[in-house]
């Protein structure tokens, strides 16, 4: 039942995605920022790293339109896209991006606040829905599951910061827990991961934390012995 009403979640969110696009859009903040405007995208990723802080990456596994996107290209391709290498290329994206961002916005001070600035529909938005939308389903397609989430996205490292800053702080914040000696390695947590993780060793190693979990809890609802659970505790 939990799963059913995730997926229906991420339905309704990607079919909103046309209203909501411009509030996620890595592109429109630095518009803004070029022309000294702390817009409705900055405020949004500025939630997003508070929330992380104690709700994780919750968002990604229940309410990101991207990630909504990506799930029903994996039936096309279901190979996992996951290694070190591959997951890093984000933050090394996303330093520069933010970077430049922060450039602006001290090159252009005073900033000026504006939930709304840049929000018109226009033939611009058009463009830039159609390629933003365009690269999420040519990369996904061309990857596996959740690619864009393990190598491109521009708000993963928002939310993986704000768990950082959690567990550096000891603050409690939403995770998953394993009891590793109901497990009986059947591997089927690892099968039914959206984002391609090895579940079944880290159930083994008494850990499940990772910054690519997306706190789906499909690993939760489809383990047959109930070896991994859920709450709002400690990093141990």
């Amino acid at each position: 039942m939990r799963q059913r009403v995730r997926k229906g979640i991420l339905v309704y969110s990607a079919l909103m995605f046309p209203m909501t696009f411009l509030l996620l859009s890595p592109f429109i903040i630095v518009l803004s920022a070029a022309e000294g405007v702390l817009n409705g995208s900055a405020m949004i990723f500025g939630l997003f790293l508070m929330f992380s802080v104690v709700g994780s990456r919750l968002f990604c596994g229940w309410l990101c339109p991207g990630g909504a996107v990506q799930d029903y290209i994996s039936a096309a391709n279901n190979r996992h896209w996951n290694s070190k290498w591959k997951n890093r290329s984000k933050y090394v994206i996303w330093v520069v991006w933010f970077s430049f961002i922060v450039f602006l916005w001290i090159h252009n001070r005073p900033i000026k606040g504006d939930f709304l600035h840049f929000m018109g529909i226009n033939k611009f938005y058009l463009i830039i829905y159609v390629i933003v939308m365009s690269i999420i389903y040519l990369f996904t397609l061309v990857t596996g599951r959740r690619g864009m989430c393990h190598s491109l996205c521009w708000m993963a490292p928002f939310m993986v910061i704000g768990e950082s800053i959690a567990d550096f702080l000891h603050i409690p914040r939403f995770r998953l827990k394993a009891n590793p000696d109901v497990c009986v390695s059947c591997g089927k947590c690892s099968r039914i991961c959206p984002m391609g993780l090895n579940v079944a060793d880290m159930v083994k190693s008494g850990s499940v934390d990772s910054t690519e979990c997306i706190n789906c809890l499909e690993c939760v609802d489809g383990c047959p012995k109930k070896a991994i659970g859920f709450g709002i505790c400690q990093k141990r």
